[in-house]
C-alpha cells in the first residue's frame, strides 16, 4: 500500500472532452487556483507534447491530466519540479503497478524497452516575483492500437504488462509518489531526485548522445545531470556542456 495523496489532485476538474488539459490547467492557474488542483480528461482533442507535437489522446483508455503548482523555488529551478512528475510516475509504476524497467528519457519522456510509455509537458508562468507552472502528463495505458506513424516507436501499459489497467487508481498511485518527490524536493533539496533520474535512466552513464537543439544538433557522452535538472554532455574536448534544453535523438539504450 502507499499514502494517498493528501494535496496533489484536490480539487478535481474533470472532463469528458478538452481540447488540452494543460491549456485548462492554465486558465485556472492564471484565475488563482491552488497548488494541487488537477484537471483531468477522458479525451482531448488538441493534446499536445513539447515543441507542440500532437498527442495522440482517444477517449476512455488511457490518462490525461494536468496538475498546477506553486513551488517555493526560483525559476531556475522549475526544471526540477516536472523532473518529480517523470520519478513519481516511474516509481509509481514500479511499486504499485508491479511493472519495472520503465525508464526516463531527459527531460520529459517514459518508455519501457525503448518505447514511449508517457510524456510529460511543463509550462511556467510568473506571477508577481512568484513562479507557478502547470505539469501535464499523458500516459498511454489500456491502448493496444496506434496510428502507423507511430508503430515501433510507442508502447502503452496494457501491452508492457499484459492485462488491462484501473486508471483511477493508477492516476491515484502516480499523485502519491509525485506528491512525495515533490515534497523531497522542496524540503530536502535536489540530490535525491536527481540520483533517481540517474538510476531510471533511459542512456547511462557514458553512452554517446545527440542532441537536437532546434539550430544545432550536439553529440557527445552523457555525464549525468546538474544541480537544476540540466544534462550534461561531455564534449570531445573534454569539455562538459550543460543543456538546459534540447531532446535526445540517438541514444545506446543500457
Amino acid at each position: 500500500m502507499f499514502p494517498a495523496p493528501r494535496r496533489f489532485g484536490k480539487p478535481l476538474h474533470r472532463y469528458d472532452a478538452l481540447e488540452s488539459t494543460n491549456d485548462k490547467a492554465l486558465e485556472l492557474l492564471e484565475s488563482g487556483a491552488a497548488e494541487g488542483t488537477l484537471v483531468l480528461a477522458e479525451e482531448q482533442t488538441r493534446g499536445r507534447g513539447r515543441r507542440d507535437r500532437f498527442w495522440h489522446s482517444p477517449a476512455g483508455v488511457s490518462l490525461y491530466a494536468s496538475l498546477i503548482l506553486r513551488p517555493p523555488l526560483p525559476a531556475s529551478l522549475l526544471p526540477l519540479v516536472s523532473l518529480t512528475a517523470a520519478t513519481g510516475a516511474a516509481r509509481a509504476l514500479a511499486e504499485w503497478g508491479q511493472l519495472p524497467g520503465v525508464a526516463i528519457k531527459w527531460p520529459n519522456d517514459l518508455l519501457f524497452r525503448g518505447r514511449k510509455l508517457g510524456g510529460i509537458l511543463a509550462e511556467a508562468r510568473g506571477e508577481a516575483g512568484a513562479a507557478a507552472l502547470v505539469v501535464g502528463i499523458g500516459m498511454n495505458v489500456n491502448l493496444v492500437e496506434f496510428p502507423a506513424e507511430m508503430e515501433g516507436e510507442a508502447t502503452s501499459l496494457r501491452l508492457s504488462g499484459g492485462h488491462v489497467w484501473d486508471r483511477e487508481a493508477l492516476l491515484g498511485a502516480i499523485l502519491a509518489f509525485w506528491e512525495a518527490d515533490y515534497d523531497r524536493l522542496l524540503s530536502s533539496g535536489p540530490a535525491t531526485l536527481l540520483e533517481a533520474m540517474l538510476e531510471r535512466s533511459a542512456h547511462p552513464p557514458g553512452s554517446p548522445l545527440q542532441i537536437d537543439l532546434g539550430d544545432e544538433i550536439l553529440s557527445g557522452t552523457f555525464a549525468g545531470y546538474g544541480s537544476s535538472g540540466e544534462l550534461l554532455l561531455q564534449e570531445a574536448d573534454g569539455s562538459v556542456r550543460p543543456l538546459h534544453f534540447g531532446e535526445i535523438r540517438r541514444m545506446r539504450m543500457p
